[in-house]
């Protein structure tokens, strides 16, 4: 499905807050359509209140937009986020441009738009791979953690070279890139491929009746985790997630079979939950970590005739209170959902586990601690203990 066309960056607020000759040469290469919608911009002093509020409404119907309109209002409001104002603050100082930290969010966005468009496209990116995925993690199966080799990002390309005949052969198209971040002693690859061809019915200018063949543009997130010597795949088909874990294995740590993607060893257990109680959400030493709460658990139960029960939200242990404030051993957890409020911050963040190798959480700084704090409670399991699970026969190739 189609994401519905609301460019927050042409909300008149918004473009009241941008320096008028930056406006004014953004617009610039449209201003020939914007006319045709009966709007007419020569110079930027046309830019007044009135012509803004109309700017905004023309553009909003979405009525035949010129190409690249629609891709370069959505990255500058995806950017111009009040969230991303120190980003950009610190892009404009790469970018050779002078920014006060008072300035505008939107007016930085668009003076580094215009200067480095590049750099900006690039924080655009990374920013989406930052976002709450679901993750497979895949154990490195050897002995000692695999280090990353000093020249990784080269071996990006020859990644990228195989993964863009692999999506080919499978009919997705040759747009397959690979955008490589550094993150800490690892990295992360935000990967933009195409899917298989859609037909989308749509309405033309003329209001007829068409159909419209696309290939959708996704993007899936790898990223190497050092200290636990994991690979994280986010991924929809196990295809790619297969492909994923053989290539970045053979071209950046010379090993395709290091990554095993038909039988991983698991990764996270719910165990704890049996064992300990409530005593699993204590915060212990992590200063970082105000609270933790277990808001939803799902559980089979054969005694219910192996249909799966959920219990919550919002306090797990409560509610097990009803049923002998215990779980019963031959009760099967398949699915926990948690929630950790973390110092300084208002919101609180969904963390869910789904055993053996999958969760979904925000993969920025913070997930550090997180992943510490799941390690400590043995929710995320020791590197020894998923070792012994794995297949002997991989040991073979390592």
């Amino acid at each position: 499905m189609a994401d519905p066309f609301r460019p927050r960056f042409l909300t008149p607020s918004i473009l009241r807050d941008i320096g008028r000759p930056g406006l004014f040469r953004v617009l610039e290469p449209y201003l020939e359509w914007i006319a045709a919608q009966g709007l007419k911009i020569r110079r930027e002093q046309d830019l007044d209140d009135e012509a803004l509020d109309r700017l905004s409404l023309v553009v909003m119907a979405g009525t035949n937009l010129p190409p690249g309109l629609p891709e370069m209002l959505v990255l500058l409001g995806d950017v111009s986020r009040p969230e991303m104002h120190d980003r950009l603050v610190a892009l404009a100082g790469r970018a050779k441009l002078k920014a006060d930290p008072k300035d505008p969010t939107a007016d930085l966005a668009v003076r580094i738009f215009l200067k480095a468009r590049n750099l900006l496209e690039d924080l655009h990116v990374e920013l989406a791979s930052l976002r709450p995925r679901r993750i497979c993690r895949y154990l490195a199966v050897k002995k000692a953690i695999p280090a990353v080799p000093k020249d990784w990002k080269k071996r990006c390309t020859l990644v990228e070279r195989s993964l863009r005949k692999d999506f080919d052969k499978r009919l997705r198209g040759t747009g397959t890139k690979v955008h490589p971040f550094a993150e800490g002693s690892g990295f992360r690859l935000m990967i933009r491929r195409g899917d298989t061809l859609r037909t989308q019915p749509v309405i033309d200018d003329k209001d007829e009746s068409r159909r419209l063949v696309l290939r959708p543009e996704l993007y899936d997130v790898v990223r190497y985790d050092t200290r636990h010597g994991d690979l994280l795949v986010n991924a929809r088909a196990q295809a790619d997630v297969r492909a994923y874990c053989h290539y970045v294995g053979l071209h950046i740590f010379g090993n395709q079979a290091l990554f095993d993607s038909f039988e991983p060893p698991p990764r996270y257990s719910l165990e704890p939950i049996r064992a300990i109680g409530e005593a699993v959400l204590d915060r212990g030493a992590f200063e970082e970590i105000d609270e933790v709460s277990l808001v939803t658990l799902d559980l089979v139960h054969p005694a219910l005739d192996h249909v799966e029960v959920r219990l919550g939200p919002d306090d797990v242990f409560t509610a097990l209170q009803l049923v002998g404030n215990r779980i019963d051993d031959s009760a099967v957890m398949k699915r926990a959902k948690f929630g950790f409020k973390l110092a300084g911050e208002k919101r609180t963040r969904s963390v869910v586990i789904e055993p053996p190798i999958k969760a979904t959480y925000e993969h920025d700084d913070a997930a550090e601690v997180i992943e510490l704090f799941l390690e400590e409670r043995r929710l995320l399991l020791p590197r020894t203990e998923s070792m012994n699970a794995a297949a002997q026969t991989l040991f073979a190739v390592s």
